[in-house]
């Protein structure tokens, strides 16, 4: 297989994948324990990054029906890590949101996913360094065709939001405008 092949890229964007995966986003929820899957960090990750919002902001924000939002929720209800104040008319309509205990087990796991994204970086030269997240953001722009392919691919990451990520760079240049914070 020759290494400028298609064919080849496609096997180490798979090699970086798995790393990505299992280095940076499993291992740090069986460090921290607690019974967290990969299914329940997206959630609190999703309630630290956008605060207070009812179930279907959770379901629309994750791509996943009301049905298995409102269950991820009462799991994490379950587990003392988020609250529900319910609407009496509708669930759909609750607020839910972080505990205190919940913010901590994202921060826990950010903290770890860094640290081990660290140690990884710290092993490559400044040079390469840069040239990964060059080359990533290049290969990010060629696969966004449009203004709809950005906003699609966007994880509307809120608090968390950059407004020099490339995503929001193509969208603007796009649209004349950035993509609205959520």
């Amino acid at each position: 297989m020759r290494k400028k092949s298609p064919a080849y890229m496609e096997h180490v964007l798979a090699l970086f994948n798995e790393i990505l995966h299992e280095s940076i986003m499993n291992r740090p929820l069986q460090e921290v324990g607690d019974g967290i899957t990969p299914a329940l960090a997206q959630g609190l990750q999703f309630l630290f990054q956008h605060g207070v919002c009812p179930v279907r902001d959770i379901s629309q924000g994750m791509t996943t029906t009301l049905s298995a939002a409102s269950q991820l929720v009462d799991r994490l209800v379950r587990k003392g890590w988020a609250t529900r104040n319910d609407n009496a008319r509708d669930r759909r309509l609750s607020e839910i949101r972080l505990t205190d205990e919940g913010k901590e087990l994202v921060e826990k796991i950010r903290y770890r996913r860094v640290a081990d994204m660290s140690r990884i970086l710290r092993r490559m030269d400044p040079e390469s360094r840069t040239a990964l997240v060059e080359n990533l953001e290049k290969f990010i722009a060629a696969a966004i065709e449009d203004a709809e392919s950005a906003l699609c691919t966007c994880s509307h990451c809120g608090r968390d939001h950059l407004s020099d990520c490339v995503l929001n760079e193509i969208y603007q240049a796009a649209t004349g405008s950035p993509i609205k914070q959520v």
